[in-house]
Parts: C-alpha cells; sequence; structure tokens
C-alpha cells in the first residue's frame, strides 16, 4: 500500500510542479506564497518541495520495513544498516534546502541552494550509489563483503571530511575566498575514487568469474546488470570525475560557467551514473520476472553498448570540442562574448553540434531493447503459466569456491604448491 501511495505521489509531484512553474512563467502565481519559491537548480515551489521530502521520508519507511529482519540481527556496520542510512541521508539532506527562503540574503541563500545542489546530488546520492552498487556487487559475490564495506566507509569519510569543502567550488560568485573554491574543487573531484576502486575490483572478478564459467553451457544470469554498475563507475570517474574536475577550479570556474563544458560534464555524470545505475537495478529486478527462455540476451548487450558508445560520442565528438572552443573565446573576447548568440549559432558550433547526430542515433537505439525487455517484465508478471519457469532461474554465485589445485590452474602454476602465498580468487587479496 505504502508503494502505491509513494507512485502516486511522485506523479503528483512531477506533474503538479511543472504545471506551477509553468503558470508561475505566466505570472499567475503570487508573490511570496508556498507555490512560488522557484530557486535556480531548485525550482519545485516550496509546497512541492515539502511533498518531495514526505513522499522520499515514506521511502524510507518501505526500505525500513523490508530490512527490518536483517537489521535486527546485523551489525550497524553491515550492509543493510548501510544501505538504510545512506538511504535516509537522502531526505534529510535534501530537507536543508528548504533553509533558503524567498527573502533569505543572497550570500546564505546560495550556501543552503547549494548544500542541496552539492552535497545532496554529489555526496549523499554518489554515497547511496556506492552502496547500492556495493550491495549488487556482495549479493552476486562479485566483491566481498569485507572489501565492499570498507570502501563504503571511505566514501563516507571522505564525505565527512571533505563534503561542505567541497560544495564551495559552486559558490564563485557569492563571494567564496580563491582558497576555499581550490579546496572544493580537490576534494568535490575525490569524491568518486572509492567508486573507482569498487569498479576496477569488480572488473578483475567479472574476468576471473568469465574464465571458471567459460565451460558451462548456462551463462551467468546478471552478467548485463554487472556491467551496467561497471558501466556506473567508469562514467561516474570520467564524467563525475575527470569532467568535474576540468570545471571546478576556480580560474577555470570564472570563465566557463554555464558553457558546453557544464554541459558535458552533466551529461557525463547524469547519464553516466544515475542513468546507468537506473538501468543496471531494471536488469537486475527485470532478470527474476522474465522466463530464461524469453530473456533477450543480444538485446540487453546491444543496449548496453549502445547507450555507453552514444554517450561516449556525445561527450567527445561534441560537447568537450564545444566547451573547449567556447572556454578559449570567454578567455580571448570575454565571458559574454561566449555565451552571446551569435558565437553559439556561428558555422563551426553548428557543424559541432550536427557531429553529435550519429552518437544520438546510437543511443536512440540502445533505448529499444529496454522498452522491449520491460514490456517482457509486465507481461510476465502478469502470466501466471510462467511463475514457475521463473522461479527455477539458475543463481549461482559469479565466483565459486574452488580447491588449490583449481586456483593453480587460473595462476597458471603446474602444481598447487608452486603457488605464491595467500593465493585467492578475490582480486584484493591477490599480491602484485
Amino acid at each position: 500500500m505504502l508503494t502505491v501511495i509513494l507512485f502516486v505521489a511522485v506523479v503528483f509531484v512531477v506533474l503538479g510542479s511543472l504545471l506551477n512553474e509553468w503558470l508561475s512563467q505566466k505570472g499567475w502565481v503570487p508573490e511570496n506564497s508556498i507555490f512560488s519559491q522557484q530557486w535556480e537548480y531548485l525550482d519545485l515551489p516550496r509546497f512541492f518541495q515539502i511533498l518531495l521530502t514526505a513522499g522520499m521520508f515514506i521511502w524510507i519507511v518501505i526500505v525500513w520495513r523490508t530490512l527490518s529482519s536483517r537489521l535486527k540481527t546485523g551489525k550497524k556496520t553491515s550492509m543493510p544498516w548501510l544501505f538504510l542510512f545512506s538511504g535516509l541521508a537522502i531526505p534529510m539532506f535534501y530537507a536543508v534546502g528548504m533553509l533558503a527562503g524567498q527573502r533569505t540574503h543572497f550570500s546564505v541563500a546560495e550556501f543552503w541552494r547549494f548544500w542541496v545542489v552539492h552535497l545532496w546530488v554529489e555526496d549523499f546520492l554518489e554515497l547511496f550509489t556506492t552502496v547500492m552498487v556495493a550491495y549488487i556487487f556482495v549479493l552476486l559475490g562479485v566483491v566481498r563483503e569485507r572489501i565492499a564495506i570498507s570502501i563504503i566507509m571511505m566514501d563516507a569519510v571522505l564525505y565527512s571530511a571533505g563534503g561542505v569543502v567541497g560544495t564551495m567550488h559552486h559558490t564563485y560568485f557569492a563571494g567564496t575566498p580563491s582558497e576555499q573554491m581550490a579546496f572544493g574543487a580537490f576534494f568535490s573531484a575525490a569524491e568518486v575514487i572509492p567508486l573507482t576502486f569498487l569498479t576496477v575490483e569488480a572488473w578483475g572478478f567479472m574476468q576471473l568469474g568469465a574464465r571458471q564459467y567459460s565451460n558451462r553451457t548456462k551463462p551467468f544470469p546478471h552478467r548485463w546488470a554487472v556491467m551496467f554498475l561497471i558501466a556506473v563507475g567508469f562514467w561516474n570517474f570520467l564524467g563525475a570525475g575527470v569532467f568535474g574536475f576540468l570545471i571546478n577550479l576556480p580560474i577555470v570556474s570564472y570563465f566557463e560557467i554555464g558553457t558546453a563544458l557544464t554541459a558535458n560534464h552533466a551529461h557525463g555524470s547524469m547519464m553516466g551514473v544515475y542513468g546507468m545505475l537506473a538501468l543496471a537495478f531494471a536488469v537486475f529486478a527485470l532478470r527474476y520476472l522474465i522466463p530464461e527462455n524469453k530473456w533477450p540476451e543480444k538485446g540487453v548487450k546491444f543496449s548496453f553498448w549502445a547507450l555507453n558508445i552514444g554517450l561516449i560520442w556525445m561527450v567527445f565528438i561534441s560537447l568537450l570540442p564545444l566547451g573547449v572552443a567556447q572556454l578559449y573565446h570567454s578567455v580571448g573576447q570575454g565571458y559574454y562574448e561566449a555565451r552571446s548568440l551569435a558565437y553559439i549559432q556561428s558555422d563551426a558550433n553548428l557543424i559541432m553540434d550536427w557531429l553529435r547526430m550519429p552518437g544520438d542515433v546510437i543511443f536512440l537505439a540502445g533505448i529499444l531493447p529496454l522498452i522491449k525487455l520491460a514490456w517482457l517484465g509486465i507481461t510476465s508478471y502478469f502470466a501466471p503459466k510462467n511463475k514457475e519457469t521463473v522461479l527455477e532461474l539458475p543463481e549461482p554465485p559469479l565466483y565459486e569456491m574452488v580447491d588449490d589445485a583449481r586456483i593453480a590452474e587460473f595462476a597458471g602454476a603446474k602444481a598447487a604448491d608452486e603457488l605464491p602465498e595467500q593465493t585467492s580468487p578475490y582480486r584484493s587479496d591477490r599480491r602484485g
């Protein structure tokens, strides 16, 4: 019942907020009312902001009810508790944005507004992403729980130590000192390190798992869910880390803010991280709904590569060159000129704009198999005859426990006694 209430609330908030913002643009919403907040990047009117916060707390109640049996027996540092804590931080720190009212001084409002834009989006959602990726990896046997928890703790410490400081790279025009800007740029870029470590660990396990599964007739059922999660780590490092750091440095931020380099960072991190994360969860869940004989393995594979290739094409062929050229023009001719319509619609820029078309076509083609996948999930869920088939879905772990002789075979040794000390199938336990 709570899930239905939450779904209805989300639909109401999304549609109601969009309608309210349109009415506000027409001047039909009274000023200084609960329907007229609309700070930049916090476009939701205060009324819908309150509803969204309440909806996220309802989501936490659903999560708590689902995990309650595990929470009673687990330590506060176990994966279920970390999942709950990271989820609880999402509505709590989004609610902080309501401290910025319509009559709040600009410098104060900027702090609380970017507390949401940065500390919520780039920190606590990032922490939640790391926890969820780690949780799925642990469930599938891709990463040891000890390693996953260590990386999550590293993430939490990094956010606690540098999260507030990292927010400062957003507040250039609010009079933030250059020292804080520099520290903010560093800590903001460093946020991606833990998830990158987790991705490297998972990729090593995928390679080992592929060798273990090479002689089996049935493939690992969650291969593409894991691959989408690995894509999350890749884009988290590239889109959020590298592209984000490029625009966070104070002198660069002064000349480029709001240009194509910002869009390059936004597209690479938003679709690359949260988009791929959503698709990973969808593929993971739908694998349990769709019977094995109907699972479109080739379609999911095509979708994975098409979406990633299309996104890579867009950022490297179009947005990044556009942003670099616009930054060069901003430094040479001035920020106003670089943002002018005459410059944006120049022949060179229009060519770079159109160069993204092939990538967009590839990206859109990758969406089609996902639509089919969702439809198969819906039809399979409402088809009683398939329920028994779905329950028989093979769920072997990605990594099996093997004896020393088998490990020796993987390591290339002729006998088990030739193995170096502490040889393990886990990448994190291997030397060198």
